[in-house]
């Protein structure tokens, strides 16, 4: 169940790379992709799957460049989500082979893949709702100002989520 995910997962990423442009060294870059997400899949290496994902992203990042379009806010989220599940689905395979896993773990671990993904998709639609708002009642002087908050912000919750992973248990 966890390798069809995986599958489907990679085939989504295949998919919207080709939505995004039909360029052939695009399309060559996915299908690279495609072959490491094989690899990973059917190997259950974790590696395969984080380089399969790392060329996936270059082709969507170089599908975007051809194209000259602006990111489109669902497109990327869905191929965020769908990097996600390849990822999660990989690792789960890992770490369960050679285990015997009944169905209700691994149901539960998906639901939380997928939980985490509709989580991400409610708090990108609000940011984006938040955003056109503010965009509006920003003048040109202030908007520098607040990006440079928002960096601050992200990198502060960084370095508290690595300050708490390397405390000793």
């Amino acid at each position: 169940m966890t390798r069809l995910l995986a599958a489907a997962s990679a085939g989504a990423l295949f998919l919207l790379l080709r939505l995004t442009t039909p360029a052939p060294p695009v399309i060559g870059v996915g299908l690279l992709a495609v072959g490491l997400s094989a690899v990973a899949i059917a190997a259950t290496w974790r590696w395969a799957a984080t380089a399969a994902a790392v060329v996936f992203l270059l082709g969507y990042a170089a599908a975007l460049g051809i194209e000259r379009r602006p990111v489109d806010v669902g497109a990327a989220l869905g191929f965020g989500l769908a990097l996600l599940l390849l990822l999660g689905a990989v690792d789960l395979s890992a770490r369960a082979r050679g285990a015997s896993l009944h169905g209700r773990v691994v149901g539960a671990t998906l639901g939380r893949f997928i939980g985490l993904g509709a989580g991400a998709l409610a708090a990108a639609m609000l940011a984006m709702a938040l955003a056109t708002g503010v965009a509006t009642a920003l003048t040109s002087t202030v908007a520098p100002l607040l990006a440079a908050a928002g960096a601050l912000a992200f990198v502060w919750s960084l370095a508290v989520l690595v300050r708490r992973a390397a405390r000793p248990s």
